[in-house]
């Protein structure tokens, strides 16, 4: 079995406008189960009906998953015992997956219930946790991945737990238009279930193939040259300023804490963690024990990479990335169809210029906006064509009038 295989399979039932979701999906499976790496936690974002959740179902049949419909303060490790036993979730799992099809839902609770799950969450990313209860100690150790469908909610949902360094690599989901979605509808009839119980088949069978093939030849260092470590180091840098937590005034919408920016390192183990896993999937798929890293994988890091920041600041950084112009709120918000009043832009300048991705011209009023790194501009402008989640009019001027003041 193949990955060309599967595609080809799915194609019979939906529009899979993004061939790569599914690499980075069983990628996840694969380097988890298989690869004695860092953890692997991927959430795929689309709107909702995006057909995330469709993709991820396939894994079921694969050894060691386990769907999670729910989380709160005390799944994971409870100590709560019936007849005797503990059924906390991470004792149950050991080492394996937790799936969730509707990611964001939980992280729609409550701020404090959400700062648990998210603290305990990064515990198990680090492999052991230790709880303390009235009756003793509880302790876990083993190995979990995460694989996890999300609706762009999930980036307001985890502003603040970013601060406390979450260990997600995100993936935004290529959707079809309403249009290819209604006319392959027509032309089909089967069920959810029913493409699930059709692709489960061939998603483990798959699993299977490369488990026997990792059995057989073992597992290889990543085969990576210069360039390819120079790009991933430059996606790591793009990601974790991205992610960056800035606290902002809630009345003016200016900064008003030093941002909380996580070392590099994490998120460029974790995409090292990625790129092997592809490269074990490369050899299987061509029998080759001398499979390097190729350049489309880089690309899905970069992708990953940009997919870490949410849709607005991506729009805003796109709009400055293609003008040589610097450009006030307002005339960023009416460019290029994004929509946006002056103070919602304001909003998102504010960030972004606080972890240094934009820079800010202050001699004049209004303020202009304008990207000096070039290395940066160059990495928007060929990534933002993997995410096309916002559409932007490419032939639309920047306008260059502006009466209105800022005052960011």
């Amino acid at each position: 079995m193949k990955l060309a295989d599967i595609k080809k399979k799915w194609e019979e039932f939906i529009i899979l406008k993004d061939h790569r979701s599914l690499d980075i999906i069983l990628a996840t499976i694969i380097g988890n189960m298989l690869i004695d790496k860092d953890p692997i936690w991927t959430v795929i974002i689309s709107p909702s009906s995006g057909g995330k959740t469709t993709l991820i179902s396939p894994i079921v049949d694969i050894p060691k998953i386990y769907f999670v419909d729910d989380l709160t303060e005390k799944t994971l490790l409870s100590g709560y015992k019936v007849g005797g036993k503990d059924n906390s979730l991470l004792r149950t799992i050991g080492s394996g997956i937790m799936t969730f099809s509707d990611f964001t839902s939980i992280l729609a609770k409550n701020p404090i219930s959400r700062g648990e799950i998210l603290s305990q969450l990064k515990l198990v990313y680090d492999r052991k946790v230790t709880k303390y209860t009235g009756t003793g100690g509880i302790k876990w150790e083993g190995k979990i991945g995460l694989i996890a469908g999300a609706t762009p909610d999930i980036y307001y949902h985890l502003e603040s737990g970013r601060s406390m360094g979450e260990r997600f690599i995100y993936y935004w989901l290529d959707v079809p238009s309403d249009l290819e979605i209604t006319i392959k509808q027509s032309e089909t009839n089967i069920s959810a279930k029913d493409m699930t119980d059709v692709m489960k088949v061939f998603y483990k069978e798959y699993f299977e193939g490369v488990k026997v093939w990792i059995e057989k030849h073992g597992v290889f260092n990543l085969k990576i040259n210069k360039d390819q470590k120079d790009r991933v180091r430059k996606a790591s840098m793009f990601c974790v300023a991205g992610k960056a937590t800035v606290h902002t005034n809630f009345k003016s919408g200016k900064v008003d804490q030093i941002p909380q920016k996580a070392s590099v390192g994490r998120d460029n183990k974790s995409f090292e963690a990625l790129l092997l896993t592809f490269q074990v999937m490369h050899a299987y798929e061509t029998d080759d024990k001398d499979a390097k890293v190729e350049d489309w994988m880089i690309d899905i890091v970069e992708k990953c990479a940009y997919s870490s920041i949410n849709r607005e600041r991506r729009a805003i950084l796109e709009i400055l990335a293609d003008t040589e112009n610097h450009l006030s709120a307002s005339q960023i918000g009416s460019s290029k169809g994004l929509g946006l009043e002056k103070d919602g832009v304001a909003i998102y300048l504010a960030p972004l210029f606080a972890v240094g991705l934009i820079k800010r011209e202050t001699s004049g009023n209004p303020f202009k906006w304008y990207i000096e790194d070039n290395s940066v501009r160059h990495f928007i402008k060929k990534v933002s064509s993997l995410v096309p989640q916002i559409k932007l009019k490419a032939d639309e001027p920047i306008t260059e009038t502006d009466q209105e003041f800022d005052d960011l």
